[in-house]
């Protein structure tokens, strides 16, 4: 679309318009996500007067584009996700505009108030607070709520907890941020660094392009050429931020020199996010990708890692052929590896044809992995299909396993073997794990013995 306007002019509202019009004959059964609720349709626009009054009203200079918005394109509608929430005087809204004079926390290391604040909250005191004192506890909450909501303008509904702000004041106003109001740890608010119509506008373009928009605002906006520019020069977040953002270009023709450049790009593992990259290359160029896993499996450490991590998108018909090499990783370095990426290792080896679970019972005896990832391995081992033929190993692990919660996963496995020798074994069992002491353990042990009666 010819995007020859004056900024902020009769003709750049027509243009945006114009987008969503094009969206909405695109997408005329309403299958993008928050389509259903908007339907491409936008509220009557309000005058510049109203607005005036509005920001005397509540003591705040609203940003430049909203203000255009609002009179020129229309006071809220449709938009990114559930769309764009009207500026009102209803009292649904009212009540929080009384935060929008507030300094905007957003033009500080709101980072560091969350991790101070957040993070100290939610692990240490949450649930005791609740517990001595739930006034207290609600009190410091919304204290913490009216912090990163002042000087704000809640415009967008994302689903579920998940929020739009508009900030109106200090260097930052303009900006969108999105917030996850359960505030849980490791979910900070995040700067999407895009200006309000930057954000508005590329979402109808990003759809317009066949782009995914899934996770819109969490992607740089730019088709494949632009991105790339935007990498060299860019810090290190920034160049993950930018790699991740490729995903959502879901179809690029193989026959172009286009396709041919971002695989380039993509392949050019220099350390920055290569997890990001291989993942990006199984979703444009399998065989390539295949390649370049098996270049990592057999490569140092870090690749090794890398490769692991993305073991999950290969596909069921090639998962076989690396059944043995997942074996030599969980079973290497003990000490190295993180549990994740064992956990991840042993999913994968639950998915392949070639399971048995002969080959994991001595990673589930093992004491130097942690009982989490040894009770994975035992869930892995209930897919196998040749499980009644190690009925000695079993019973040699229900009587010598040093983890209650190891083998607790053991009796769920076992659950729908029927074998008399491990119903001794659980008879045997039954007085060391009685109720007052396991009663979890115990509940299984008894439900087995009269599946067997």
């Amino acid at each position: 679309m010819n995007k020859n306007y004056k900024y902020l002019s009769d003709e750049h509202a027509d243009y945006i318009k114009n987008l969503i019009n094009k969206v909405a004959e695109k997408d005329k059964n309403y299958e993008i996500f928050g389509a259903k609720v908007h339907q491409y349709e936008l509220n009557e626009t309000v005058s510049l007067e109203w607005v005036r009054a509005f920001e005397k009203k509540y003591e705040v200079k609203l940003p430049q584009e909203y203000v255009f918005f609002i009179t020129k394109v229309g006071n809220g509608g449709t938009g990114p996700y559930y769309g764009i929430d009207p500026l009102s005087l209803d009292e649904d809204y009212v009540r929080h505009y009384k935060y929008l004079s507030k300094p905007s926390i957003y033009n500080e290391d709101y980072l560091q108030f969350y991790n101070e604040h957040i993070t100290l909250f939610e692990n240490k005191k949450r649930y005791e607070e609740r517990e001595d004192d739930e006034e207290a506890f609600h009190k410091k909450q919304e204290q913490i709520y009216n912090r990163l909501e002042n000087g704000t303008l809640n415009i967008n509904n994302q689903g579920c907890t998940y929020d739009g702000l508009l900030v109106v004041n200090g260097r930052r106003a303009g900006e969108i941020v999105y917030i996850d109001w359960e505030l849980d740890v490791g979910y900070p608010p995040v700067l999407v660094n895009m200006t309000f119509l930057e954000w508005y506008q590329g979402y109808f373009e990003a759809i317009l392009a066949g782009y995914d928009i899934r996770g819109y605002g969490w992607n740089i906006l730019g088709d494949e050429k632009e991105l790339m520019a935007k990498y060299t020069n860019a810090d290190l977040k920034t160049k993950s931020q930018i790699l991740s953002s490729f995903f959502k270009f879901t179809y690029i023709d193989k026959e172009t020199t286009q396709f041919k450049e971002t695989i380039q790009f993509i392949s050019n593992f220099d350390g920055v996010d290569d997890v990001c990259r291989l993942k990006l290359l199984f979703s444009l160029d399998y065989k390539q990708a295949l390649q370049m896993f098996d270049t990592f499996l057999e490569s140092d450490s870090k690749k090794i890692e890398t490769a692991v991590e993305v073991c999950m998108d290969i596909w069921s018909e090639d998962n076989d052929k690396y059944y043995e090499k997942m074996l030599r990783f969980i079973y290497g370095d003990y000490g190295h590896f993180e549990d994740r990426l064992k956990e991840t290792a042993l999913i994968f080896i639950g998915r392949t044809k070639r399971l048995s679970a002969g080959d994991l019972f001595e990673f589930v005896k093992d004491k130097k992995h942690s009982e989490h990832i040894r009770r994975v391995a035992m869930y892995v081992i209930g897919e196998a299909k040749d499980v009644e033929d190690f009925i000695d190993t079993f019973i040699d692990i229900l009587k010598n396993i040093d983890s209650e919660v190891v083998l607790l996963e053991t009796l769920i496995t076992l659950r729908g073997v029927k074998n008399e020798k491990i119903a001794q074994t659980y008879k045997a069992l039954m007085p060391k794990y009685k109720k007052d002491t396991n009663p979890m353990i115990a509940k299984e042990i008894e439900h087995y013995l009269k599946y067997m009666e």
